[in-house]
């Protein structure tokens, strides 16, 4: 009779991706998946959970094809990592969508722990995020304890990609205007909105406003605030530029101090481990300002910095844990590498 292994299906369910991951209990990898958004507060509670189905049917697919792999029990565990509250339709939506598949339970741990764990096995740490927004939280005993930022963009989020994206479109309009320093973000901008600047143009025949700043306002009033987040890249394009540097030099500051209130009240104590995740730290600041890195460090006590893509390794590490498996560095570090060669294929 062929014995059933212990397996659980982790998710890491962001804004506008969702990936899933099936493993076992000794952390080796099964079959993964991708799909859409799975956050419910930004994509729909029953979207998100649609998102989330997909991801884990392709990843449920792509373990049963693999001759290697005996049958898969019915009920395995599901940890879903995500931002956000999360309310009882929410779940509700996730039964419907995972109990046909032969998953369940459903566990919900915050996005923070799940990246937290994708960069370190120890029970207690730091981490921070920045991509559209910008938190820090406290790790202790695999528990987020404590947590600073992360409260929008409307309120504070400073350092996130809309903060910067904010700022850069700001000098831009200040440098079109002709209030504020010329800068090579003009260009930039131009390009990522789809017009070209005249330099030698300073407003109409009227002479109203310039034409490229009329231009530059209705295409950033077209969609939803959030959504000029994506031109933060433009500031670590630009970084040699002067104005573009005071952004990202603001930035980074605003990141440090998101560090060091998450550890005021235990400031005697510290962490060795700093995670750090999202597209502005990791695609971001980490490439293109090389100070960024000893600030942070700096901020959390000189704690060494463990960049990661993004919190599915450390979902999976919660359901082996679950499983009551251990999860090590080592484990770690073989997921994230057998992650990234099932993507390849």
């Amino acid at each position: 009779m062929m014995t059933m292994m212990k397996t659980t299906l982790a998710v890491d369910a962001g804004g506008t991706s969702s990936r899933a991951v099936l493993v076992d209990a000794s952390g080796r990898r099964l079959g993964s998946g991708r799909a859409g958004g799975g956050n419910p507060t930004s994509s729909g509670v029953d979207s998100a959970a649609t998102q989330i189905a997909l991801a884990a049917r392709a990843a449920l697919d792509q373990a049963r094809t693999t001759s290697s792999v005996p049958p898969l029990p019915s009920g395995s565990l599901v940890v879903i990592t995500q931002a956000g509250q999360v309310s009882d339709a929410y779940r509700r939506a996730l039964d419907a969508h995972l109990v046909p598949l032969g998953l369940g339970p459903v566990v919900i741990e915050p996005d923070l722990l799940g990246m937290y764990g994708s960069g370190s096995a120890s029970p207690d740490g730091v981490v921070l995020v920045a991509g559209t927004g910008s938190v820090a939280g406290r790790i202790k005993d695999r528990l987020v304890v404590r947590e600073v930022g992360g409260a929008g963009w409307l309120l504070g989020d400073g350092g996130s990609g809309f903060w910067i994206a904010r700022r850069v479109i700001r000098a831009v309009a200040a440098d079109l205007d002709g209030i504020g320093p010329r800068t090579g973000l003009t260009p930039l901008l131009s390009q990522a909105v789809g017009f070209t600047p005249d330099p030698s143009s300073s407003g109409d025949a009227d002479h109203r406003r310039s034409p490229v700043l009329d231009t530059l306002i209705r295409s950033v009033n077209d969609g939803p605030p959030i959504a000029i987040a994506r031109l933060a890249p433009l500031a670590f394009q630009a970084a040699d530029d002067d104005v573009a540097r005071s952004i990202l030099d603001a930035a980074v500051d605003r990141l440090a101090v998101l560090v060091e209130r998450v550890l005021a009240p235990d400031s005697d104590h510290r962490e060795s481990t700093l995670v750090v995740g999202g597209s502005v730290l990791v695609d971001g600041f980490l490439p293109s300002v090389p100070s960024a890195a000893d600030r942070l460090s700096s901020a959390a006590a000189g704690a060494r910095l463990v960049p990661v893509a993004d919190g599915l390794v450390g979902a999976a590490a919660l359901g082996i844990r679950m499983l009551g498996g251990d999860v090590d560095d080592a484990t770690l570090s073989r997921l994230r590498e057998d992650l990234a060669a099932g993507e390849k294929r």
